[in-house]
């Protein structure tokens, strides 16, 4: 993520650099100073630079922020998870802090057994289903 940030930074500078360049030419094109040709075809690369930057950045930025409330969640997370180290019992206070929402599926008797599928979404980190793997692995 820092070496992301610092690309995120180095291409909003090199952005506003753009905007300054551009701003030159076209200020040499009025004055004559470069041919109206060359002021078009340095102005078309560089907003095609400047453009493909924007994309860039905007990805980055998305990235970046998903990691910081990821971050955040985990943190929020594991500061709960401390507090109910070694309980003995389940109540619903423990429950509604950990457990953001269970669904409980249709059962299912293709196989002759009846089995029904259960998803618990704990409160910041989502879908774990260690079960899952359990099961997984046993069969």
């Amino acid at each position: 993520m820092k070496s992301r940030r610092k690309k995120l930074t180095q291409a909003q500078k090199r952005i506003s650099e753009l905007d300054s360049i551009f701003k030159r030419i076209y200020e040499d094109d009025i004055s004559g100073a470069i041919s109206h040709e060359r002021f078009m075809k340095l102005s078309a690369e560089y907003e095609l630079e400047q453009k493909e930057l924007c994309a860039q950045v905007s990805e980055w930025e998305k990235s970046v922020d998903n990691h910081e409330q990821d971050k955040n969640n985990f943190r929020q997370f594991i500061e709960i998870i401390r507090k109910y180290v070694g309980i003995k019992e389940l109540t619903p206070t423990i429950v509604n802090e950990l457990v953001k929402k269970i669904v409980v599926h249709a059962p299912d008797k293709s196989s002759g057994k009846r089995k029904q599928k259960i998803d618990i979404i704990f409160n910041f980190v989502g879908d774990i289903n260690p079960l899952e793997n359990y099961q997984s692995k046993t069969k």
